[in-house]
C-alpha cells in the first residue's frame, strides 16, 4: 500500500510527511531501520553465546528426558541456529520455539533457518514472548531452556525484566531445571571527572571577564537527564576515573523481582574516592554471566578496566551495546581517600544515579529540550572563540548598531549582548517553545543595561530590515538532522521582499568532504554472509535490498565516536559553496569531482560537514579543518557508507557528482567509481 514518510523540509524548516506510492516502501523502511547487522558482526557476542548454548545443552541433556529451547527475539535465528546445532550432538528429545514480533525478521528468520537445514527443528512464531500461551502456541510443552538476547546499552531498556519475568512465570517448568542463557547480570557505574562529558549537560558561563549575563540554575540542564549513549572507549584520554568499578544491580533472570512494578532503590555507602577531582559524571557498564557457572562472560566493559594491555588494545568494537553516561544533579569535589554515597535506582527500562550524602534529593527527570550535540556547541570552547573573533572583526569595521538574530542557538546572542551591550538585539523568536522560555530566563536574570526584544515574525509589522545594520546566525536549528539542514538560514533570509543591504552573519557557507576508511563504523551497513560457519546471506539480501531502496544516501553520524585509519586517504574537498546574500532562486546546482586518494587504503565511506565563513579568512567548522583533525563534537556530520568499499591506491581517483538543488533544498550526491 502507499504510505507517508518524513523528512526535514530546510526551505521551510519543518519535518514534513512526503507521499509515497510505493506498496513495499513500509515495509523495507521497518526492514532497513532494525540495525541488525552490527549485532551480527559482534564476534565476541556470537562467540560466548554459543559457548553458553553448548554448555547449557550438554548439562540438560545429561539430566532431563526432554529439552525444549525457547529463543525470545530471535532476530535472524542465529541463536536457534545454534542450539539446534548442539543438540544435534545430543541423543535427548528435543523442540526449539523462536519467537520474534517484528515480522520482517520473522520471514527473514524462517529463511535462514531453512537454508542452513534447520527448520525440522525450529519453529518460528511471529508474536511477543509475553503474549505466548502455553496451551495454545506451545501445545502445554513447557520450557526448560531460554536462550535471549534482549538488552540494550543500559541492559534494560528492551524491557529484559519483564520478558524473562513472564516467561518463566507461565512457559517454565521448575526453576531447579531451569537454565537461561546469559544465567545473571550485574550493572556497574564508575565515578569520573571529565570536563569534557560536562559540555554535553551543563550551559556553562559565557565569558570570564564579562558578568552581564548571568545563567540561572534551572536554565542549565536543557539536555535532560536521560542516558548519554556514547562509546567511552573513544573518548578515554577525556576522562579521569576517580574510583574503581562500583557493581550496583545484580540481576538473576530466573528470579527477577517483579515488586513494585520492576522497581528497586538503593544507596551504596562509604565509595572509596581514589584521587583528588571532581564527580561530573557516571560511566555505566555490565556484564552478563552467559552459563550458570559464571565460567563464559560476556560484557561492556570499558577499555581502562582491563588489566590485560592486550585485551584492553583489540577490545571488541560494537555500536549496539555501548556506555552509558549518567550525571549527578551536581558536579561533587572529592579529594583523595574521601567517602562518598551512591544512589541508584531502576524502573522497568531506565536507570538513575546520583551521588553525595543522605538524604538525596528527589529524582530529577528533566525533558530534554536541546541534543546533546547541541549543549557541547554552547559550551565548546573553540567555537565559541570562532564568533568571539568574528563578532570583534564585524564590529570594529562598521557602524552597527540594530542586529536581528534568526535561529535556534542561544550561544550567538547572549555573545552579542555580553561583548556589546549598547546594540539592540531583535530576536526571531524560534519555532522551539522551549528555548524561547529558555533564553528570555537567561535575558531577564541578566543586567538590566541590556537592550533587547523579541519578535514573533519577520512580517514588516514586526521589523523594518531597512533599519537593521546586520542579520546575526549561527546557523542552527533544532529540528535539523544533516549539517546543510540548517541552511534553513539562507531561506529565511531569502523570504523577505524586502532587500538584503546590511551586513549577513555568517556570510557564507560551504560544504566538504573527505574520503575515509573507517575502523568499524561501516560494519553497521557491511553484509554478514557467513556468522559462525552459519549461512545468512537471506538476511543480506533482504536487509540490503531494503536499505538501498529507502535510506537516505548520507546519514547523520558523531564522527569523534568513530575511528578511522590516519592519514586520511583524501584531502578535504570543497564541494558547492553558498554565498547568504545572493538569491539562488530554484537553481540546481551540480557538478563532477574527481577525489585525489593520496594514501594507500580500503575506501568505506565519505564524510561531509558543513562550514562557515564568520569574516574573511575565519571560517568555523562543523567536521574537520585539517585533514586529520579532530572531528567536531558539537554538530553531527554526514556520512556516506559505500556498499562495496574501494580499495585504493595513492594517486588514484575517487569520481563523484555533488550539488545542490535549491528549489527543494536538497544535497546532492552519488558515487561514480
Amino acid at each position: 500500500m502507499s504510505t507517508f514518510t518524513s523528512r526535514t523540509n530546510i526551505v521551510t524548516g519543518n519535518h514534513e510527511w512526503v507521499f509515497v506510492d510505493d506498496d513495499q516502501f513500509d515495509y523495507q523502511q521497518e526492514l532497513a531501520r532494525s540495525a541488525f547487522a552490527d549485532m551480527l558482526h559482534d564476534h565476541e557476542r556470537n562467540v560466548q553465546y554459543e559457548k553458553a548454548i553448548i554448555k547449557t545443552i550438554d548439562t540438560l541433556s545429561k539430566t532431563l528426558n526432554r529439552i525444549h529451547v525457547l529463543d525470545i527475539g530471535t532476530g535472524t535465528g542465529l541463536l536457534s541456529m545454534m542450539a539446534a546445532r548442539a543438540l544435534r550432538k545430543t541423543t535427548c528429545p528435543s523442540r526449539i520455539t523462536a519467537v520474534e514480533v517484528f515480522q520482517p525478521m520473522a520471514k527473514i528468520a524462517k529463511k535462514c533457518i531453512e537454508k542452513n537445514g534447520y527448520h525440522d527443528q525450529i519453529h518460528v512464531i511471529d508474536k511477543r514472548s509475553t503474549e505466548l500461551d502455553l496451551e495454545t502456541d506451545l501445545q502445554g510443552d513447557q520450557i526448560n531452556m531460554i536462550v535471549a538476547e534482549v538488552f540494550d546499552t543500559e541492559l534494560i531498556g528492551e524491557g529484559a525484566l519483564r520478558t524473562f519475568s513472564e516467561a518463566c512465570k507461565h512457559l517454565t517448568i521448575d526453576n531447579d531445571n531451569l537454565r537461561i542463557v546469559p544465567s545473571r547480570a550485574i550493572i556497574y557505574v564508575q565515578l569520573v571527572e571529565s570536563p569534557f562529558l560536562q559540555e554535553f549537560h551543563t550551559l556553562k558561563d559565557l565569558l570570564k571577564d564579562e558578568k552581564r549575563i548571568r545563567i540561572p540554575l534551572d536554565c542549565r540542564h536543557l539536555a535532560g537527564d536521560t542516558i548519554f549513549d556514547l562509546n567511552a572507549n573513544e573518548i578515554r584520554d577525556r576522562l579521569r576515573p576517580l574510583s574503581k568499578p562500583i557493581p550496583v544491580f545484580h540481576f538473576n533472570f530466573k528470579s527477577v523481582d517483579d515488586r513494585n512494578n520492576f522497581t528497586e532503590e538503593k544507596i551504596l555507602e562509604n565509595i572509596l574516592c581514589e584521587s583528588d577531582g571532581q564527580i561530573d559524571a557516571f560511566v555505566m557498564w555490565w556484564n552478563l554471566d552467559m552459563d550458570e557457572d559464571g565460567e563464559i562472560q560476556l560484557g561492556t566493559i570499558p577499555s581502562w578496566c582491563y588489566d590485560d594491555k592486550d585485551k584492553a588494545q583489540h577490545i571488541q568494537w560494537r555500536e549496539h551495546w555501548i556506555h552509558g553516561i549518567y550525571y549527578p544533579q551536581q558536579p561533587k569535589a572529592v579529594k583523595a581517600n574521601e567517602h562518598v554515597n551512591l544512589y541508584g535506582f531502576h524502573d522497568e527500562y531506565s536507570l538513575y544515579f546520583d551521588v553525595g550524602s543522605s538524604p538525596f534529593p528527589p529524582r530529577s527527570f528533566t525533558p530534554a529540550f536541546l541534543s546533546r550535540s547541541a549543549m557541547s556547541g554552547f559550551n565548546n570552547d573553540q567555537r565559541r572563540q570562532k564568533y568571539v573573533e568574528g563578532l570583534q572583526k564585524s564590529f570594529s569595521h562598521s557602524s552597527i548598531h540594530r542586529c536581528l538574530y534568526i535561529g535556534d542557538g542561544l550561544l550567538l546572542p547572549l555573545l552579542v549582548l555580553e561583548m556589546y551591550p549598547q546594540i539592540e538585539l531583535i530576536i526571531l523568536e524560534s519555532s522551539n517553545g522551549h528555548l524561547v522560555q529558555t533564553l528570555k530566563a537567561i535575558l531577564e536574570n541578566s543586567s538590566n543595561e541590556l537592550t533587547y526584544r523579541f519578535i514573533p515574525t519577520l512580517e514588516k509589522d514586526h521589523v523594518d530590515l531597512e533599519k537593521i545594520d546586520m542579520i546575526l546566525s549561527e546557523p542552527f536549528f533544532t529540528k535539523s538532522i544533516l549539517p546543510w539542514d540548517n541552511l534553513h538560514f539562507y531561506y529565511l533570509l531569502h523570504q523577505q521582499t524586502q532587500p538584503l543591504n546590511m551586513k549577513i552573519f555568517p556570510q557564507k557557507a560551504r560544504i566538504r568532504c573527505i574520503a575515509l576508511e573507517f575502523d568499524h563504523l561501516h560494519k553497521i551497513r557491511s553484509p554478514v554472509q557467513q556468522c559462525c560457519q552459519l549461512d545468512l546471506s537471506p538476511f543480506d539480501e533482504q536487509i540490503l535490498e531494503a536499505s538501498i531502496n529507502v535510506d537516505a544516501i548520507v546519514e547523520p553520524q558523531s564522527l569523534f565516536e568513530y575511528s578511522s585509519k590516519k592519514p586520511t586517504l583524501s584531502p578535504i574537498i570543497d564541494l558547492i559553496e553558498i554565498d547568504f546574500r545572493r538569491n539562488y532562486q530554484d537553481k540546481l546546482e551540480k557538478n563532477h569531482f574527481d577525489i585525489p586518494i593520496t594514501a594507500d587504503g580500503i575506501c568505506n565511506g565519505i564524510a561531509f560537514w558543513i562550514d562557515y565563513q564568520l569574516e574573511e579568512d575565519l571560517w568555523l567548522t562543523t567536521g574537520i579543518e585539517t585533514e586529520n583533525d579532530s572531528w567536531a563534537t558539537y554538530s553531527k556530520q554526514g556520512v556516506h557508507l559505500l556498499l562495496k568499499p574501494l580499495k585504493m591506491r595513492a594517486g588514484m581517483k575517487l569520481s563523484v557528482n555533488a550539488g545542490f538543488d535549491f528549489h527543494q533544498g536538497q544535497f546532492l550526491f552519488d558515487t561514480l567509481s
